[in-house]
């Protein structure tokens, strides 16, 4: 009898104490949810449309690159890709930035792939991007052209001819 009870009481604290720790983990993956919901600072910086405008006049207006690479980072980063791709276009455009010019080429190669409706006019538009880019001397213009033409055996074109054949 007495084995009995010694052996419930153990088994009774036993199952007590397991208990405890049980409503202790609860108590401490609650603030663990907070932390994977905090926002993506990214999107944050996406949706702060005062912030976005400076950058876009700095880089647009007065040729400011980090601007504009920081509002490009915020846009892709974002999944905005699309709309900025106006901006790439105006800053490689009125700026002559080069590294706009490869922006440009991503932003329609990544609308080609994810939505697929880029008519072959806009991927030769596209090709003249990437082009430009290259012979403005962009490094990643310059890989990936060697990947398109140069490992193959052709001739890299000039951005010209490509947009004659439009």
């Amino acid at each position: 009898m007495k084995k009995t009870l010694l052996i419930l009481c153990s088994t009774a604290i036993l199952l007590s104490c397991f208990k405890k720790n049980d409503d202790e983990i609860t108590t401490t993956t609650t603030p663990m949810d907070t932390i994977v919901k905090d926002s993506n600072p990214y999107m944050e910086n996406y949706q702060n449309r005062k912030r976005i405008k400076k950058l876009l006049d700095n880089a647009i207006i007065n040729g400011d690159t980090i601007s504009y690479q920081e509002a490009y980072k915020d846009f892709i980063i974002s999944e905005h890709s699309q709309e900025f791709l106006y901006y790439s276009i105006k800053m490689a455009k009125r700026n002559n930035y080069t590294r706009a010019y490869f922006d440009t080429y991503t932003i329609l190669n990544i609308l080609d792939k994810r939505n697929g409706y880029l008519s072959q006019s806009d991927k030769n538009e596209a090709l003249f991007y990437l082009l430009k880019a290259y012979e403005k001397g962009d490094i990643n213009a310059k890989y990936k052209l060697d990947e398109l033409y140069t490992k193959k055996n052709n001739k890299i074109p000039l951005s010209s001819s490509v947009l004659n054949n439009k």
